[in-house]
């Protein structure tokens, strides 16, 4: 008899919690509606994205202070957070320099690439009621006897509206529309190399946002 209750108790437990399951939200970064670019140059192949190891979780992430972060397991990406940047990077790269082609690696492109672009994002989160990023991009392009390196430091808040989950994705897609902005603004200053090139040196600019 005893241990028919405690068979219909556990019973009872296990239909309980089947009965309050945490309902998840996905969430997904957004590149926004932008129309096709029709060129076809530059050909930029853009590295993986570099994001510290607490970025790299399914769960959102609220930072409470310096010290103390908090993550929702009931709001989580729908995607690995590195390619979801890495995708609305690269497509608003293609707007911000009409070029269809932006690789994205580890796709190699079919020719050789006029620039590879390295991304470091060191913050980005919501942080009370803003979204801030803090990032950085190397631009590179070499031949045998010049390198040429374009490093754009970028950071940056956003206001949140309402401060649900859907407005921080939101907010954090536009932060990365406009680091993208501030990169392609910084590629067309610099001349292609010539393969004549006879000293070898190296040019290094750097452009920051505050």
């Amino acid at each position: 008899m005893i241990r028919q209750t405690l068979i219909i108790v556990a019973a009872l437990c296990l239909f309980g919690c089947a009965g309050q399951s945490l309902q998840i939200q996905h969430l997904q970064l957004s590149a926004g509606d932008e129309p096709p670019p029709r060129g076809d140059n530059p050909v930029v192949v853009l590295d993986a994205i570099e994001l510290p190891d607490y970025l790299l979780r399914d769960e959102l992430l609220y930072r409470q202070s310096d010290v103390s972060l908090r993550y929702d397991s009931t709001r989580r990406w729908a995607e690995p957070l590195d390619l979801g940047i890495q995708r609305v990077i690269g497509q608003r790269l293609q707007t911000g320099l009409d070029t269809q082609r932006v690789i994205l690696f580890p796709d190699a492109p079919s020719a050789p690439a006029d620039w590879q672009l390295r991304v470091t994002i060191s913050h980005f989160e919501a942080s009370g009621s803003s979204v801030k990023i803090a990032a950085q991009g190397r631009w590179e392009q070499s031949n045998a006897d010049t390198r040429t390196v374009e490093s754009v430091v970028f950071e940056d808040s956003l206001p949140l509206r309402s401060g649900d989950s859907t407005d921080i994705a939101r907010i954090m897609s536009q932060l990365l529309w406009q680091f993208a902005e501030e990169l392609a603004a910084a590629i067309p200053k610099q001349p292609r190399i010539s393969d004549g090139t006879a000293a070898k040196q190296t040019i290094e600019i750097q452009t920051t946002r505050p």
